[in-house]
Order: C-alpha cells, then structure tokens, then sequence
C-alpha cells in the first residue's frame, strides 16, 4: 500500500484506491479547482527579459 496525503484535507490515503489522484475524493479535486478559478492560488508571473524591455519602451 502506498500512501499519500491530500493536499486539500491533508487526509492519508491509499493511492490505488482514488480516481482523483493526487486527491483523496472528487470533493478535494473540486474544493482545489475551486481555489484556482476564485484566485485563490496562483503561479508567480516573472517576466522576461523581453517583457520587462517592452515595457520600458511604451510611452508613459
């Protein structure tokens, strides 16, 4: 048995026994998507190169 724990409910679970992987239940996978469509989570934007010198060339 390989155990795992919820990143929602931090519950230990045995993986072989859930289809929502790595989610213990259909309820954590949708309480976390959830958190992703309110913003609750999100990933840090750092921009490039690129970005930061198209920036710098628009008129203020």
């Amino acid at each position: 048995m390989t155990s795992l724990r919820c990143p929602t409910c931090n519950l230990l679970f045995d993986i072989e026994k859930t289809k929502a992987m790595p989610f213990c239940s259909e309820r954590c996978r949708l309480v976390d998507l959830g958190r992703w469509l309110n913003e609750e989570h999100s990933v840090p934007h750092v921009p490039s190169l690129d970005e930061l010198e198209e920036t710098s060339d628009e008129p203020q």
